[in-house]
């Protein structure tokens, strides 16, 4: 059995069609999902083809009349042998169905969830002062807990440094003006006189503000990354900072990941995660640095994954209507817009302040999750949704 198309029942009529398809020897059945939307399914996969041009024919003209042709009356007897037949050889539609989900939760979608949320109350525990005060010459970022900085793309030797320095250089030394240790003093002096990757962003604005400055960074890049820890082009999309961000990138991910995962099959759903995850993670990091997490790039690749299937093969079921597509992009846009309204904000005046959203991730992960559902046959259905 395989999905062949979603039928808006306000827009065409889903029983028409079915029988349209009856009439030309190929077997299937009709089932209403939720609201007005009703599945077809093609019960012989040799068929699908076949009705998948009968479909697309169905699309151009719903209203022709060969589509209105009344059933053929069957005799009660022959109704009952094949009803029973149809039993014998299909098994009965399966109706599980997770929260929130058209689909049952894959494993991978339960195992991402399960981490990131353990993830995020094991951080919390360990989580202290979460920006530290400001020293003259010291590169200003959050403080990080220790599993966050096992995990974030990249935690710069520059910032080990500096966290050694809050510890015996502390806040309420600086509140009282304390001078500094000869250790503090040290550490200081190290910290001014070297140069850690906060991004391109920054170093534009800097250079925009003052042209004595360098555009050229020859500091280390994935310094991490580059000595085997690999793991980190991924764990940054399990990380979250607060309870809102964790809430809203979870609820998305359950909406939209549940129904790739059950219609791809695992394997190929955890590459994808993959795929998008290192994307985005990179493009954000070579533009904002490497203080940033959230699953919301990879959210958004799933989003714009589906939106070109239903392009490419609409057939295969894909839940994402009009309305929340266009909130997704109202919202990236958006947040695009007021970045570039803090960024001259930045360069004709005095405000330091950014916004705390990884654009970068969210534009990366919707081109890139668009490009992988342009694939017609690597992320074709496998699986029927029954």
């Amino acid at each position: 059995m395989r999905l062949l198309c979603t039928i808006d029942s306000k827009k065409e009529n889903p029983f028409a069609f079915s029988h349209f398809l009856s009439s030309e020897g190929i077997k299937n059945q009709c089932e209403e999902t939720s609201g007005d939307q009703f599945y077809i399914w093609v019960i012989d996969e040799d068929e699908v083809d076949r009705a998948q041009n009968f479909y697309l024919e169905f699309q151009k003209e719903p209203g022709n009349p060969k589509y209105a042709t009344p059933p053929q009356p069957v005799e009660p007897e022959k109704e009952a042998e094949a009803t029973e037949e149809a039993t014998e050889k299909t098994p009965p539609p399966r109706r599980r169905r997770g929260f929130l989900s058209s689909a049952p939760y894959g494993p991978i979608s339960i195992s991402i969830i399960i981490a990131a949320i353990l993830l995020f109350v094991w951080a919390q525990v360990q989580r202290g002062v979460i920006m530290p005060p400001k020293v003259n010459g010291v590169v200003q970022a959050p403080m990080l807990a220790p599993i966050e900085q096992k995990m974030i793309f990249d935690y710069p030797r520059y910032f080990e440094l500096r966290d050694e320095l809050s510890k015996i250089y502390t806040a309420k030394d600086i509140e009282d003006q304390t001078p500094p240790s000869p250790e503090a003093k040290s550490i200081i002096s190290k910290l001014q006189k070297a140069t850690t990757w906060m991004g391109a962003y920054d170093r534009i604005v800097l250079y925009i503000k003052n042209k004595d400055a360098k555009l050229k960074y020859d500091g280390p890049l994935f310094e991490d990354i580059r000595e085997g820890q690999v793991w980190r082009l991924f764990t940054p999309a399990l990380l979250h900072f607060d309870f809102l961000h964790i809430f809203f990138n979870i609820l998305w991910f359950i909406i939209l990941g549940n129904q790739i995962e059950f219609r791809i099959g695992s394997l190929r759903y955890l590459g994808m995660i993959l795929i998008l995850a290192a994307v985005t993670n990179t493009a954000q990091y070579l533009v904002s640095g490497p203080f940033f997490m959230g699953l919301s790039g990879v959210v958004c690749g799933m989003a714009a994954f589906i939106w070109a299937r239903q392009q490419v093969a609409p057939w295969e079921g894909y839940l994402l209507n009009r309305l929340t597509l266009l909130f997704l992009g109202i919202f990236i846009v958006g947040m695009f817009a007021l970045q570039i309204f803090f960024f001259f904000l930045q360069i004709f005046g005095s405000f330091e302040v950014t916004i705390g959203i990884a654009n970068t991730a969210h534009i990366m992960g919707g081109v890139m999750g668009y490009l992988l559902g342009r694939m017609r046959r690597v992320f074709q259905v496998k699986r029927a949704l029954n």
